[in-house]
């Protein structure tokens, strides 16, 4: 399996080659849509050969280079850079689907042979606590201990800087691997992680030396074992260990040497480092040992601190998004609630609802002589005004098309008073409007038509692959379009029949009539907002 990565935004996105030929470009029909200006819109095709892969350029503008070499057709190996323009890739293959955990039966007696020893134990060691005695001078084990040790948080004081603060998992994994193969006599590795889903071990991170292209397989009798009692274990010989009888296992996999930590972080074990050497015995050794198991508390602890910054990102990424449409207290309502939350319509879901529009009466045509900016600043001084009206009654701003504006409530967190806040909004509106006009006196006044509706909606987050946007879509929606745009006239507040019997306790109305309206089989009963019940016209300033 290869894959395409590169980065957008900031964020690194793959792309899998599933297809014999994968078109490159910035046209929107393209396999891999590139947002990048020095990319032409058919820039180039990856196409699939008997003999592998190659990159196909079909005359772009600004030409591809493989590894920095300009090419017209090229072959390519994993690991290669590839340049739309100036637009980076690389071509990789994802040799974590050719880790294989093979079956095997149950481990027998512990005899000798193979070193298994608690991990915190190793860990505990290389604090040197009974070497600080102020004793006679050490034995001769001592001091090679000691030198051992010595060897080993020189090691650790290198990398742990970088464990712990790499930008993602992916990046501790990799970063685990290189010291791996730097100071142990490794063939090949796997890094394992627990998936927090199904509670199975996942591949996440593989490396071998040379260039293997057969499968890698893992033994299960000792990836249990290391996982399930929290050990380290060392096999100078697993194919002659009883302990791991799982011969199946084992010998099938020519595993002569192999080493298994866990990936331990307090009680909890987030996975296993693997490191065996199919070609040779008692390949690694004590010290071999102790460094994994010193590694693997730092690794630990950088995946998890890798795993609470993406999680960290993610809110606030999401937040930002959310923010756009949402009221802050909305949003703090969203994001406490989470996956746990009820009701709430981000994912697409029928909900019941109120949608009012507001469109500025004549803008077009009073504006069409004003230099662009001016006009863009007028919309911009309205609309801001508008919308903290609207994020005040807990209301989402779905949209702005044009001069007007849509906005939804009751989604996606639904309250039962949504018919009330969107008549209330409107009213506040209309006031907020006024207001900035007395404001801007020298600029022509801004008036606003009104069109509400209540009943069922459509809500969540629809659009594409590249862009989705919260909003809301059926019949309810319509009508409260048409009302606004067929019926309303300046500065009035017109409702439905379902939004009048919601809010008909707390708003006097008048009603216009039954309306024909464009898209409904039925006459609508249409309703003019004359104020609130009890309304003290002279209590605002």
């Amino acid at each position: 399996m290869f894959w395409l990565t590169y980065t957008v935004d900031g964020e690194t996105r793959r792309l899998l080659l599933a297809k014999e030929r994968v078109s490159l470009g910035r046209m929107p029909d393209s396999d891999l849509v590139v947002p990048d200006h020095t990319v032409s819109r058919r820039h180039a095709d990856l196409v699939r050969t008997a003999e592998g892969w190659k990159i196909v350029d079909l005359g772009s503008r600004n030409g591809t280079r493989v590894n920095d070499v300009a090419v017209h057709e090229s072959p390519l190996s994993s690991g290669d850079t590839i340049h739309l323009g100036s637009f980076p890739l690389r071509f990789e293959e994802d040799i974590r689907d050719r880790v294989q955990i093979t079956p095997s039966e149950e481990d027998g007696l512990v005899t000798e042979g193979t070193i298994i020893r608690p991990v915190e134990e190793i860990q505990s060691a290389l604090g040197l606590a009974e070497l600080e005695k102020p004793a006679a001078a050490p034995a001769l084990q001592d001091v090679q201990r000691l030198s051992r040790v010595s060897r080993i948080l020189s090691v650790l004081s290198e990398v742990s800087r970088t464990l712990l603060s790499a930008d993602d998992v992916e990046g501790v994994l990799e970063k685990i691997l290189d010291v791996v193969f730097e100071y142990l006599p490794a063939q090949q590795a796997v890094i394992l992680l627990v998936d927090p889903k199904t509670g199975a071990l996942e591949s996440r991170a593989v490396r071998q030396t040379g260039k293997g292209t057969g499968p890698i397989r893992i033994s299960s009798s000792i990836a249990r074992k290391s996982r399930e009692d929290g050990v380290a274990i060392l096999c100078h010989d697993a194919q002659v260990d009883p302990r791991f009888k799982a011969g199946e296992s084992i010998r099938f996999l020519g595993i002569r040497s192999a080493l298994c930590v866990p990936l331990k972080l307090k009680d909890k074990v987030l996975g296993i480092i693997y490191a065996d050497t199919p070609l040779k015995t008692k390949a690694f050794g004590d010290f071999d040992l102790d460094l994994l198991s010193a590694l693997s508390g730092y690794a630990a602890m950088g995946i998890r601190q890798a795993e609470l910054r993406a999680a960290v990102e993610a809110e606030r990424r999401a937040k930002a998004r959310l923010e756009r449409y949402h009221s802050p207290s909305v949003v703090r309502r969203i994001i406490s609630a989470g996956e746990a939350a009820e009701g709430i319509a981000l994912d697409v879901r029928e909900v019941t609802g109120t949608v009012l529009f507001a469109d500025l009466e004549g803008f077009t045509s009073m504006t069409e002589n004003m230099p662009p900016g001016e006009v863009a600043h007028m919309l911009n001084a309205c609309f801001s005004r508008m919308t903290d009206v609207i994020f005040g009654h807990e209301g989402t701003l779905d949209k702005f098309i044009g001069d007007c504006v849509m906005a939804v409530f009751g989604a996606p967190i639904p309250t039962q008073d949504h018919a009330v806040r969107a008549v209330q909004c409107a009213l506040d509106m209309r006031w907020a409007l006024e207001k900035l006009n007395r404001e801007q006196a020298d600029k022509p006044p801004l008036v606003f038509r009104f069109g509400i509706n209540s009943g069922p909606l459509v809500a969540g987050d629809i659009g594409s692959v590249r862009r989705m946007e919260f909003t809301v879509l059926g019949a309810t929606v319509n009508a409260a379009s048409r009302i606004e745009t067929s019926i309303a006239r300046p500065g009035q507040i017109l409702v439905g029949e379902a939004t009048y019997h919601l809010a008909k306790d707390e708003f006097l109305f008048e009603k216009v009539g039954d309306m024909e309206v464009k898209g409904l089989s039925k006459p609508l009963a249409v309703y003019e907002v004359k104020g609130q019940i009890e309304d003290d016209p002279g209590g605002r300033s």
